[in-house]
C-alpha cells in the first residue's frame, strides 16, 4: 500500500489528506476518518447476499498500515463505525483496537451507530460523542445547517466524476472541501459513492492508488 498525501489548510489548521481514505492532523497526532461500516459484508451474508469477506479484511489492513505509517496518538472516527449489529467482523475490529491499546480511539456517533455506548466502549473506544469541537473545528457525522464553525463530517460517501478519453469517465472517492466544510470519503471500500454538486466554491480532492486528481468548481 502506497500512502500519498496532500497538504490542506482548513479552519486555521494543517491536515494531510491521503489516498487511503483518511487524513492526519499532525499538530494533534490524530488520524481521522469516517464511515468504516464494520461488519457490513458479514451482515449482508447473514441476510443471504453473497459478499466476499476480503472486503472487510482490506479495510482493516489499510487501517493497520495507516497506524504503522502515522503512529497516531489518537484515532477519531467521524461516524458510522458499525454498519448494523455485532458479528465476527466487528470482533476483528475489537482485536485490532486491543493490539493498539496505546492509541486513544474516539467515536463521533453516526446514524448507523445504534448499538449502546457500553458496547462501543467494550470494543476499546475511550470516548464517544454526538459531536466534538477541537481547536475551533466541529467534528460531526452529518453536516449541520447554519453552522458557523469550520466543520469536518462524513456520511455522504462523496465521489467525483473524472473525464477520460472517448466520452468515458471514472468515479473516484474524494474529499469535498469548502471554506468552512470538509466532507470525508467513506473509509470502507464496500460503499457506494455519491457524485453530487455542492453550492458555492468547492474543491474535490479525488484520489486513486497513484495520487490525487483535483477538481475545482465555483
Amino acid at each position: 500500500m502506497k500512502i500519498i498525501e496532500k497538504l490542506l489548510h482548513f479552519g486555521g489548521q494543517e491536515f494531510l489528506l491521503n489516498n487511503q481514505r483518511s487524513m492526519f492532523w499532525p499538530a494533534l497526532k490524530t488520524l481521522i476518518f469516517s464511515d468504516l461500516h464494520s461488519g457490513k459484508s458479514a451482515y449482508f451474508r447473514k441476510n443471504g447476499i453473497a459478499m466476499p469477506s476480503y472486503l472487510h479484511t482490506l479495510d482493516l489492513q489499510r487501517l493497520k498500515n495507516l497506524i504503522s505509517h502515522y503512529q497516531p496518538k489518537d484515532i477519531l472516527i467521524v461516524g458510522d463505525l458499525i454498519h448494523a449489529g455485532n458479528n465476527k467482523e466487528v470482533t476483528d475490529l475489537k482485536l485490532l483496537i486491543a493490539e493498539n491499546y496505546t492509541i486513544n480511539f474516539q467515536l463521533v456517533k453516526g446514524n448507523h451507530d445504534r448499538l449502546s455506548d457500553s458496547f462501543i466502549k467494550n470494543l476499546g473506544f475511550k470516548n464517544i460523542y454526538q459531536h466534538l469541537e477541537i481547536c475551533g473545528i466541529l467534528l460531526v457525522h452529518e453536516p449541520l445547517e447554519n453552522q458557523k464553525l469550520p466543520t469536518i463530517s462524513g456520511h455522504f460517501h462523496p465521489g467525483v466524476q473524472i473525464p477520460l478519453l472517448k466520452n468515458k469517465s471514472k468515479r473516484l472517492p474524494c474529499f469535498v472541501v469548502q471554506k468552512n466544510q470538509l466532507i470525508l470519503p467513506a473509509f470502507s471500500g464496500f460503499t457506494g459513492m455519491a457524485v453530487q454538486k455542492t453550492k458555492g466554491a468547492t474543491t474535490y480532492y479525488g484520489f486513486y492508488e497513484s495520487g490525487f486528481f483535483v477538481v475545482q468548481e465555483d
